[in-house]
Formats: structure tokens, sequence, C-alpha cells
């Protein structure tokens, strides 16, 4: 069994798994996929099927949970059935409390129309599967996969339109987007089914830990245990589903952003968890190795990075982490679409964007990081590079406001934060500002909020992680 993108599926494929469609049973497992059948997953959003074929027939990917629970929890959270999704809860536990191994390895399968009720199910998934491993009790893993179905229920009181917007989102529809949990919240109040632990899971799923979350901007040790887990899986099924905004991150590209934000958006212990739980590269996936050639991924190994591959032109099965032959050979690219892209750059490179190019400026008086942050972002923005404070406020006074600053916090003369002040006291313009920063402590948090900071990041800078921030603060498109 391989997974192959819609853009490269050809009539005469044996489908290797069932495609669930909320709708109606799209297609079933052994289904030889026509022209129309593939039209029809191209023209609902599909970001491809399973296949099985002569070099992936003994390739084999455990269910995490089986297709009726899959069925049941989708059709539960579209109908916003609160018995129903206990139910499913409870089946879901069940499921994956009686694996071998706590391993998501499944691709994901599903259409636009469908997004919300499969992202919620997904979410549960492996919300339910990081706090298996974990240790948790049945109890709490439960209350965790209710509130992982429902954590999105809200979303059906904003206006389709703003959920589907292609183009950046204005400051109301924004804003709109951002009461989805209080709508969630709301609508399980009443519910006596429904725990507190339950809601609070729910009404917190987008604090961050440094505080800049929202509803209530809570921090670290007041967020539940459950938010913090829902929180982080649902980033990474955000950023690995194909939106109409958006193109699809690899498991490996979503999981850096993750590991770039630990203490900053997420947990430390709930991120080292899901590195253990979520594969980098799932078996059926497909991988362009270093040295060019094409690879189908067939196993795990004990080094996540270095799986079993099978390569396609030879059918020679390699270990990454065992072969010596292939000890300086790395796995170069992943992912649904690997035929258009080779990196999550390309993917990412016209999403909600016009012709021209958007205009960053960085300030850091470090030359290796200053050059790191700019060769992150120019691909996708017009970024200009400066090496101080009085240089920044230079250039403004010169050229006006960019689009977005990413400031240094620590530099002589004059930091960034007084930088920033002064901007604020000659331009009366809104200013979109990332700080830069190598300590993350409770202080310089506060100075960032009182600066107006949209966010900080800490250096040493991933790039995966600072593009999608990037494009957040320029777009906001991630919390859709």
């Amino acid at each position: 069994m391989r997974f192959v993108s819609v853009n490269e599926l050809e009539p005469g494929m044996i489908l290797a798994r069932k495609i669930i469609d909320r709708r109606v049973n799209m297609l079933q497992k052994g289904v030889v996929l026509s022209a129309v059948n593939i039209e029809r997953l191209k023209t609902n959003g599909y970001l491809g099927a399973y296949i099985t074929d002569s070099i992936s027939e003994d390739i084999e990917i455990e269910e995490t949970i089986s297709d009726k629970t899959m069925e049941d929890g989708i059709e539960a959270v579209a109908n916003a059935d609160i018995g129903s999704i206990i139910e499913v809860a409870k089946e879901m536990v069940e499921d994956i409390s009686e694996l071998k191994r706590i391993s998501v390895d499944m691709l994901d399968l599903r259409s636009f129309d469908d997004y919300t009720y499969h992202h919620s199910v997904n979410v549960a998934i492996y919300a339910v599967a990081v706090a298996t491993k974990m240790g948790l009790s049945e109890e709490k893993i439960q209350e965790i996969a209710v509130a992982a179905l429902c954590h999105d229920l809200g979303k059906t009181r904003i206006d389709v339109a703003i959920i589907n917007k292609k183009g950046r989102l204005d400051d109301d529809e924004f804003a709109e987007i951002r009461r989805h949990p209080q709508y969630s919240y709301d609508i399980l109040y009443d519910n006596t089914m429904i725990s507190s632990a339950v809601r609070q899971a729910v009404i917190c799923h987008h604090e961050n830990e440094n505080g800049s979350g929202y509803p209530y901007g809570k921090e670290s040790d007041e967020i539940p245990l459950a938010a913090k887990i829902i929180h982080a899986v649902d980033v990474y099924d955000a950023l690995t589903s194909r939106r109409s905004y958006k193109e699809p991150y690899s498991p490996v590209d979503a999981l850096e952003y993750i590991i770039g934000g630990q203490n900053i958006l997420f947990d430390k212990n709930v991120v080292d968890v899901m590195r253990t739980v979520i594969p980098a590269y799932p078996p059926g996936m497909d991988v362009i190795l270093s040295t060019g050639q094409r690879a189908v991924v067939c196993a795990h190994t004990t080094t996540a990075q270095r799986p079993v591959i099978r390569i396609y032109e030879t059918g020679k099965e390699v270990d990454l982490s065992r072969d010596p032959d292939y000890s300086t050979v790395f796995i170069a690219a992943s992912g649904m679409l690997l035929q258009v892209s080779t990196g999550v750059e390309e993917l990412n490179e016209n999403r909600g964007k016009s012709d021209k190019k958007k205009k960053v400026l960085v300030i850091d008086d470090s030359g290796i990081s200053r050059g790191q942050t700019k060769a992150a972002l120019e691909n996708e923005y017009d970024v200009t590079a400066l090496e101080s404070g009085i240089a920044c406020l230079n250039y403004i006074k010169a050229k006006g406001l960019p689009d977005l600053i990413i400031m240094d916090i620590d530099m002589p003369m004059m930091d960034g934060v007084t930088t920033i002040e002064k901007i604020h006291d000659n331009e009366s313009a809104d200013i979109k500002i990332l700080f830069l920063t190598a300590i993350a402590d409770r202080d310089t948090v506060i100075r960032c909020r009182k600066a107006g900071a949209l966010d900080y990041i800490l250096k040493p800078v991933n790039p995966i992680y600072l593009r999608e921030r990037v494009a957040i603060a320029l777009d906001k498109n991630l919390d859709r």
C-alpha cells in the first residue's frame, strides 16, 4: 500500500483503502480507479488515495481506528450529536489502547466539504495517541477525546465564506474566527453529559505557552494539559491539510514547525511525545533521496528521520538507519506534492499572496542570524536586512513602513524594543512586529507585548517555523 497524490493517480490503479465521505461512501477498497473517479477526487479537494501495486503490495499500515469509528465520528461531529460523540470517543480510546505500537501512520483522506468534521476526528486520534503515550488515566484520555471531537463545533456558527476564504482575512473576519473556541464552549455549556474539564479544554485549545493565545491569554501552567495536547495536534493537522487557501505541509515539515514553537506556542513535554507517535515519514509515503532517486517508505526504524525505504528504479530496500552504503544519503523531500515541489517554501509560495511581494524588514546586529532570517524569507517576500535600530529608523524615514518588521531585541546602542517605541512615536499607522530573541524569559515576553509585538521567535531561527509565523502575521490563515 502506498499513498499517491491525486495529480498522480491513473486509471487502472487499485484502491487499497476506502475513501470515507459523509455524503456517500465514494469509493470502496479494491475499486479499480477510472478517469471519472479520479476527476471526482480532484473536484472534491482530496489530497490523493492509497493504492496497491507491485512495489508496495507488502507495505502494511496499521489502522489507528477502525473505518466504522471514523465514519461514526465524522457523522457525530457533523450533527453536533453529543451523545454520539461521547460513544465515538469511547470507541476511539479502545481502538488505540489495543495497538501494539502507538503510531499514527495513515495519511489523511478528506474533501474540502468535510474538512471541519474530518479534522475534528483526526485531532481526536492524535490527541488520544499522545495522551495514551503520556500514560494518562483512561478517564482523562476519554475527556481529551471528547474535547478534541468538540473543539471546533463553534465553527458551525461562522459564515462558511470566512472559513474557506482564499485570501487574507480582514480584521473583522479574523476576530470572528478567533471566537470559535467561545462558540464551541457555548454549545457545550448546558449539556449535562459534558464535564467542566472538557469545556475548559475546548475553550483553551488556542492558548499559547507564552500567553499570546486566545481567548484569555493564559500562560503555561494556567492552561489545562488537555488543551495543550489538543492545541499542538490541532495545528499539526491544520498544517498537513489542503485547504482552499493553502497547500499542505509534509509531515516532517509540520513536525519541524511544532518543534520550532515549543515553549512559545506549545508545551515541550507534549511536543516530545508527539514526535514519538506521529512519524516524520509514514509508511507508504513517497520521498526523494539526496541522490535524486525516488523511493517509498516501507517501515519505521528507531531513528525517525531515517526509515526503511524502497527505491523505485531498482526495487532495492534500504534501511537508512543501518546501511553503511547509504550513511551519507538523506531524504531531501517528501509529501503529497513531490511532482510540483521539493520544499515547503515552494508549496506555500503563492498562498494568499498578490503579484506584488510584501515588504519585510529584518533588523539584527548578528550577521549570521540576519543572513539566516533573510535566506528563509527572500523567496516569498521582498526582504531588506539591516544591522541596527538606527539603520531601521533611517530606512523608515526614507522609504516608509514595510508590511512587517522582524526585530532582534538585544542590540547595542539601541535595543529592539526601544527602536519600536521610537517608530511608534513617529508613525500613526499600525506596525506589524515579530521579535527575535535568544531568551524567552517572562520579562522579555512582557516587553515584547508592551511594544505591540504580534509574536516572538527564538534564535537560532527554525526556517519552517519562521516562514509560517510570518505568513500568519501577514495573512491570518492558520487559525482557520
